[in-house]
């Protein structure tokens, strides 16, 4: 595993850089990620562009032996574009537009801000794209992290195109929704709206199909923002990878990740935690996504258990880990001066210095690694599942939370090896599969799992499998999955048919393999007492 750090040379005197980047190099560190937050800089004014300090940061970290992963400067939009169209704002639920002065102040669904954010993409790709120095591009930063929504105009009527071509015509979406009710029915696609608060007295909410295909429109239009930068860099990078930097699904996992890195070439993400289990959950998770190592695109170095945790991802198929960050900010939002990073604010190193140069020391001649072992148990993550328990009213569920902290957890505890992963094609070489959670219906997984079962699999699922289908409607016919795999006879959903207090519902044996039953309510702690069951 490869080690690298968060540096910003935008914030220092030229003359500083090579304190710095001879300090790095000290600790065995070889690689730096720049540029995420440098738009300003980059481009003071419209269309003039200043690369002269970007020129010398680069060349002076080759000097010290230090290559660069170059960040594309999107999350910040700088004032002027701002001021020139403000409509690169995106607006809260609240109807407000979300202001300039923090990070994230831009909508996806904006024709202006897509248009210069791909120019200065473009012009950094021509100028750095063959840069020797210059090994790896990163999109952005942390995408839908602050602004997970956009309820601006201009996303509405992205929303509208979005929804004509899923549906085709509004009498398919009107008869696949259930609009009848409530007297809900659409003439055509402009008249829906946006699932913002609606400001009865009595708390009213939005139509459960209009909140699920709110949120997949949302994600989608990070992830095409994305794809097409990506598209911009390809012609002049050559081989250097593209990755970006995910963030944690306890603060929001509006973004499907399979979709968002099937354009890209390795999975990054930013991980702060000080819990092992779900540092090894977000790692596992990563490795899942494509199936290969994956870069750790940033990790606090405040940590009291740094070494600890390289291990915990080092093991689980990091190929890359980049700290965050050289040294504490002076200024801005996240200023700092009490807590030391690599080093502290006056430019001692820190205690954790000392334990990332002997862990690069000790690994120092090691090869990146390019593979990783499959693990033979599988824990499914599912978007769409998530998304719809998270907007319910009456059966609102933390899905994420569910998954890390009452599931994975117990299996990392245990000891048990695991591959986190998302769709029915990833499912070969697996011999235990956990499918929590996944009320929304999939007829090309449902054949998967029972295909899974009868080839000798033991399967895990809960009472909600297969509950809605893919508009967010409740089923009211039983999947065939239920009788072929649990014997299941009624005319019923199990979770409706066995009494609350009932946490293992069934356990059957059919042909080669084996499937639980568990009450979609069971607690951590009898999630607990079900694996070690299944364990032995």
């Amino acid at each position: 595993m490869k080690l690298g750090i968060a540096y910003y040379p935008e914030h220092e005197q030229p003359e500083q850089w090579d304190v710095d980047y001879g300090k790095l190099a000290a600790a065995g560190i070889r690689s730096v990620r720049i540029g995420e937050f440098a738009w300003t800089v980059l481009e003071p004014r419209d269309g003039q562009f200043e690369w002269g300090w970007l020129d010398a940061a680069i060349e002076r970290a080759a000097a010290h032996g230090i290559n660069v992963v170059l960040c594309t400067p999107t999350a910040c939009p700088p004032i002027w574009l701002v001021e020139k169209h403000p409509d690169v704002l995106p607006v809260n639920k609240q109807g407000r537009a979300i202001g300039f002065g923090a990070r994230q102040h831009r909508s996806y669904s904006s024709d202006h801000y897509v248009l210069h954010a791909l120019r200065i993409v473009n012009r950094m790709a021509e100028r750095y794209g063959d840069h020797p120095s210059v090994v790896a591009w990163q999109l952005d930063n942390e995408f839908g992290g602050e602004t997970k929504y956009d309820f601006s105009e201009g996303a509405r009527n992205a929303f509208h195109r979005w929804l004509e071509e899923r549906y085709g015509t509004i009498e398919a979406l009107n008869e696949r929704w259930g609009t009848t009710f409530w007297s809900q029915r659409y003439e055509r696609f402009g008249q829906i709206p946006l699932p913002a608060p609606i400001g009865a007295d009595v708390h009213m909410w939005h139509h459960p199909s209009l909140e699920l295909d709110f949120a997949r429109f949302s994600s989608g239009s990070m992830v095409r923002f994305a794809s097409l930068q990506a598209a911009s860099l390809r012609p002049f990078i050559g081989e250097r990878p593209i990755t970006t930097n995910a963030f944690m699904f306890c603060w929001g996992d509006n973004l499907n990740w399979p979709d968002l890195f099937a354009d890209l070439d390795v999975v990054g993400m930013d991980i702060y935690s000080n819990k092992p289990h779900e540092i090894a959950f977000y790692a596992d998770a990563c490795r899942g996504v494509l199936g290969k190592p994956f870069w750790m695109m940033e990790y606090g170095t405040g940590t009291t258990e740094l070494e600890r945790d390289m291990q915990i991802v080092r093991e689980r198929g990091c190929s890359r880990f980049y700290l965050f960050k050289m040294k504490p900010f002076p200024w801005g939002q996240e200023q700092g001066g009490g807590k030391p990073e690599l080093v502290t604010l006056t430019g001692e190193p820190s205690r954790n210095y000392g334990i990332v140069r002997s862990y690069a020391a000790k690994y120092a001649g090691e090869a990146e690694l390019t593979e990783t072992e499959r693990a033979g148990v599988g824990l499914y993550y599912h978007f769409d599942s998530s998304w719809s328990y998270q907007l319910a009213v009456a059966d609102r569920i933390a899905y994420p939370d569910y998954i890390v902290h009452n599931v994975y957890r117990h299996l990392y505890e245990a000891g048990v090896g695991t591959e986190v992963v998302y769709t029915a094609n990833q499912l070969n070489g697996l011999r235990t599969l956990f499918v929590p959670l996944h009320q929304i219906y999939d007829a090309v997984l449902e054949e998967r799992l029972i295909a899974f079962v009868q080839e000798g699999g033991k399967l895990i699922i809960t009472s909600d499998l297969f509950r809605k289908n893919g508009d967010n409607v409740y089923l009211r016919t039983v999947p065939r999955l239920f009788f072929e795999l649990l014997g299941w006879q009624e005319n019923n959903f199990p979770g409706d048919a066995v009494a609350e207090a009932s946490v293992l519902i069934r356990r059957h044996k059919s042909s080669k393999g084996e499937t639980w039953l568990v009450h979609r309510g069971a607690t951590e702690e009898q999630w607990k007492e079900i694996i070690a069951g299944i364990i032995e």
